[in-house]
């Protein structure tokens, strides 16, 4: 039986008769945690040491992190348990040793990150909880401490001691400390996974904007200027009061932040042509150069007035924008880039400012550019699509990307029948008759 304080090891002693101390690593309400060498095995190790007088505050915390772990199995964003000892005193875990610290060490020493390293951290500590609730676990303390790095940079979510099981979360549980924690957690109310989510979306904030909390998220927008406005919206998304208003679960989190990282690589897509995946925009409003022919001959020969040509050439933009998101929809997805002419120029989504009905801005456009998604293709399509504004020298250029729809897209004009589009190699096509009936039995019915 062990006796020695767990706060009070020191470098060079031996720990149950195996573990040689080599320096603390760090400590909590609950543990205290060395780095050490297991002699048995010849390997450093990350040794985590349970306080006596945490013990009788959750005396089975212990054991059910060791379970938890061991039903969670190898994952590469999650720490690996070694071995555990339940019944010594003091009360012990081994895990493999991390090299590169706590992700809260790190961000103490570098302050906010770049969008790059933003993604990626994101995407790890992302799949590591996609891992745990599919075992049927919910973390309950995603946290910069507790999210361990090792040499290459690489996350791991680690100190599971809060984690319960999804079936038991309506029941009385130990508390946490996490400074993220969900509404839910902090008023007792049963919890989801969507719970963990919300500390993920607290994570986000923090890798963006530094610090050790969760503050206005809309600062996001004004200060990083340099990430894609979907980041804003998913850690708005994220931290919802509601878990019913946050991500289905982290798979959705995952393909939003793919998102995020594809709009934020907007440089290689300016490099690229138009193909069956994507397709630039000039704008939805404002009309560059001069009146299609057909308008100019009706305002010659006194047919239409200038500004009802204008109006309707107008129309005829936000159409063909419709109608490309519509055949994304109908086909394989893709990217709609609004605010870059054929010929690859920038010109932002700055020029349809001065024709918007309401608010001449970003946030203007992006109302009335949904006004049209939902009035032409449906309310529900709406929230199929994720909309980044990017900036490019000085100028907003607005990603649209469309994913595959699991059912029919038709696109819906004043005055116009109804349509249906596919993408092609050259672009957009409109199908009709016995051509569309195939391509609906093919796609839906089959």
């Amino acid at each position: 039986m062990l006796s020695k304080d767990p706060a009070t090891l020191n470098p060079g002693e031996l720990f149950d008769g195996r573990y040689k101390i080599k320096r603390r690593l760090g400590a909590g309400d609950r543990k205290v945690t060395y780095l050490a060498v297991d002699e048995k095995n010849d390997r450093e190790v990350a040794l985590s040491v349970v306080r006596p007088n945490a013990v009788p505050q959750d005396p089975g915390g212990t054991e059910r992190e060791a379970k938890v772990l061991g039903r969670i199995g190898s994952h590469d964003n999650i720490v690996s348990l070694y071995e555990s000892e339940i019944k010594a005193i003091p009360q012990y875990i081994v895990f493999e040793y991390l090299a590169g610290g706590t992700l809260a060490e790190f961000l103490h020493e570098s302050g906010p990150l770049p969008p790059e390293k933003i993604y990626r951290l994101a995407r790890q500590v992302c799949r590591g909880l996609a891992h745990l609730h599919d075992k049927g676990l919910i973390h309950r303390d995603v946290s910069p401490p507790n999210i361990w790095l090792d040499e290459r940079g690489a996350a791991h979510l680690g100190d599971f001691d809060s984690a319960i099981w999804v079936a038991d979360s309506s029941q009385r549980r130990p508390i946490t400390t996490n400074s993220f924690a969900a509404p839910e957690e902090k008023s007792g109310d049963a919890l989801d996974p969507r719970s963990d989510l919300f500390s993920l979306g607290g994570l986000l904030y923090v890798l963006a904007m530094g610090g050790d909390r969760l503050e206005d998220v809309r600062s996001l927008r004004s200060q990083r200027v340099d990430l894609p406005s979907s980041f804003a919206d998913l850690v708005e998304a994220l931290v919802a009061s509601s878990p019913a208003d946050r991500p289905a679960d982290a798979d959705a989190v995952l393909t939003w932040l793919e998102d995020i990282r594809h709009a934020s690589n907007f440089e290689s897509l300016l490099g690229q042509d138009e193909s069956i995946g994507l397709e630039f925009k000039a704008s939805l409003h404002h009309l560059f150069g001069p009146l299609p022919g057909e308008l100019q001959k009706k305002v010659d020969l006194g047919v239409l007035t200038m500004e009802d040509a204008e109006k309707e050439a107008r129309n005829g933009v936000q159409r063909a924008a419709a109608k490309t998101i519509a055949a994304f929809f109908n086909s394989e997805g893709g990217t709609l880039v609004i605010g870059v002419t054929d010929h690859r120029d920038v010109v932002g989504i700055e020029p349809d400012f001065p024709n918007l009905s309401k608010r001449q801005n970003a946030d203007g456009w992006l109302n009335e550019f949904q006004g049209l998604v939902m009035s032409t293709l449906g309310p529900e399509t709406w929230s199929c699509l994720r909309v980044s504004l990017v900036q490019h020298e000085g100028a907003t250029v607005a990603l649209v990307s469309c994913p595959r729809r699991a059912i029919d897209t038709w696109l819906t004009m004043p005055g116009k029948k109804q349509e249906f589009s596919i993408r092609t190699a050259n672009g957009t096509e409109a199908l009709e008759g016995p051509g569309l009936v195939k391509y609906v039995r093919e796609h839906w019915m089959s």
